[in-house]
């Protein structure tokens, strides 16, 4: 009964591709709509984004969202067919005419069973589709929420170290105002003695001129007499106070007590420090809980032979920016990375790699997790436990060097597994994989790497164990290289990668 609502020539309500009702339909920018699957299976078998009917090339790909009102239209044509209401009149009614009437009670017990599985299905759908568009628009108040939260605590920042500074400023015009204070004040008392002590040496040196005269004079008395007039000078007058000069006089100490109180403010903020990042990264838009059904073994996993299987599971990595080493620069909302010799000005922090050019994601994999990489260089690409060490050079920080992680090595000379110091070759040489997938199915203990290519997806290297905690993915950079996690709509049409970004 419903496939007699699409039984006109023209088919209104079917998709040109599989010329069936539309299923989930969708409307690309030209105007065609589509079922979606339909679309997405076309395009990937496409180097290029394009309508099937009028040819338009969309690029990038445009993302796809269920046609609404099409659905709606959809779903109430078919409500019509199911209760048998007659159908529209003619344009040009025949007086007297009575329309007929349908009564289609009597079909419903004896439909067909697999018309009614579709039906029973189609309720399914429905109720998953209203169940995720609720979650979806639950998501979306609470991302914008989050970002207002986020914003409102940047101005409390702002505004606390605004305060900081206008704080060390005053008590730097303070302690400028008592050094100069005390350097008037000495100098003052300084210029009054040298004053006093100028005067006394004229005097001095007019009682020398005065006995310079008398050397030409014979009369003993009278040079006596004279010598006895002018005495022995008043140079220890002055009040009755006498003077010592410091011979190293310097402000020295001065600048050590402020140099001081500098460190001890750095130091606490350096000991206060790790407990703000701590309490930054603690708020979390979501957690990842492994449910029950993402539990099993190696052999429960899914044939993942294709990358439209894969993107079932797809997520997209940032890097944290409090583990990145101080040679790493970051972009695209962290999602990007490259090592050019330049030392950031990132603050210490514990979490921080020290010696090798490393970085963890932010956000610990559990249950079945893929992802995609790009990369330039010389890089790893892998993923660590948070327990990975993080200061020194030891074979405990370095991906692929421990039994805390694990990781591919990608260079022009090829691509090799590292596990505890142990490599094996997964590809030859000359062979340029610029985008690799990883696969991770926690409970079942698998990590799969692909070669990912508009064209293939070529299993790498297949590792099967058993993770005990979160595996964070992980990035190595040699010098001049680069990596950049991927997002779900990014494969270019040749593989390449793009760090334009960095230049």
């Amino acid at each position: 009964m419903a496939q007699a609502l699409f039984a006109s020539d023209d088919k209104p309500f079917s998709c040109s591709i599989c010329l069936e009702p539309f299923t989930d339909p969708v409307t690309i920018p030209c105007g065609h709509s589509y079922c979606m699957s339909c679309l997405k299976d076309y395009w990937d078998g496409q180097r290029a984004a394009s309508c099937p009917q009028c040819r338009a090339a969309f690029s990038p790909r445009p993302a796809l969202g269920r046609n609404v009102v099409l659905l709606d239209m959809m779903r109430e044509l078919e409500a019509v067919s199911l209760r048998g209401a007659p159908s529209a009149p003619p344009m040009h009614e025949v007086p007297g005419f009575e329309h007929a009437t349908v009564d289609v009670s009597w079909e419903r017990p004896g439909r067909n069973p697999v018309q009614k599985l579709l039906e029973e299905t189609r309720r399914c759908l429905a109720a998953q589709i209203e169940e995720k568009g609720q979650e979806i628009k639950l998501l979306q108040n609470t991302i914008q929420s989050f970002c207002l939260q986020a914003s409102a605590a940047t101005q409390d920042s702002d505004r606390i170290f605004t305060e900081l500074l206008d704080f060390l400023q005053r008590r730097r015009v303070e302690v400028n105002q008592l050094i100069l204070a005390q350097r008037e004040a000495e100098v003052t008392r300084a210029e009054s003695r040298l004053q006093l002590l100028t005067g006394h040496m004229v005097a001095l040196k007019r009682r020398d001129a005065e006995l310079m005269k008398l050397s030409h004079v014979h009369d003993t008395k009278l040079i006596t007499a004279m010598c006895e007039s002018l005495g022995v000078p008043p140079v220890a007058s002055g009040g009755g106070r006498s003077w010592t000069l410091s011979p190293h006089v310097s402000f020295g100490p001065v600048r050590k007590t402020i140099a001081d109180v500098k460190e001890q403010i750095q130091s606490l903020y350096r000991d206060a420090f790790p407990s703000v990042a701590s309490a930054v990264k603690a708020v979390k838009l979501r957690e990842i809980e492994k449910s029950p059904e993402e539990v099993c073994d190696p052999a429960s996993v899914p044939t993942l032979d294709s990358r439209n299987d894969l993107m079932q599971y797809f997520s997209e990595p940032s890097l944290d920016p409090f583990t990145a080493h101080k040679e790493i620069s970051l972009a695209e909302r962290n999602r990007a990375a490259r090592r050019g010799g330049e030392v950031q000005p990132y603050p210490d922090h514990p979490d921080r790699f020290d010696s090798w050019c490393q970085a963890l994601c932010s956000e610990g994999l559990q249950g079945r997790r893929y992802y995609e990489v790009e990369w330039d260089g010389t890089v790893g690409l892998g993923l660590a436990y948070e327990s990975i060490g993080r200061k020194g050079s030891s074979d405990g920080c370095k991906l692929g060097h421990s039994d805390t992680s694990w990781t591919l090595q990608c260079s022009a000379a090829g691509l090799s597994f590292l596990r505890r110091r142990r490599a094996v070759q997964v590809s030859a040489a000359g062979h340029r994989h610029r985008r690799i997938g990883v696969f991770l199915d926690h409970g079942a203990g698998v990590l799969c790497f692909y070669a990912v290519t508009p064209s293939e997806l070529r299993l790498l290297h297949r590792e099967e164990t058993r993770f005990q905690r979160p595996l964070f993915p992980a990035v190595w950079l040699g010098s001049r290289s680069a990596v950049s996690f991927c997002t779900v709509d990014s494969l270019s049409a040749d593989g390449s990668i793009n760090i334009s970004t960095f230049k």
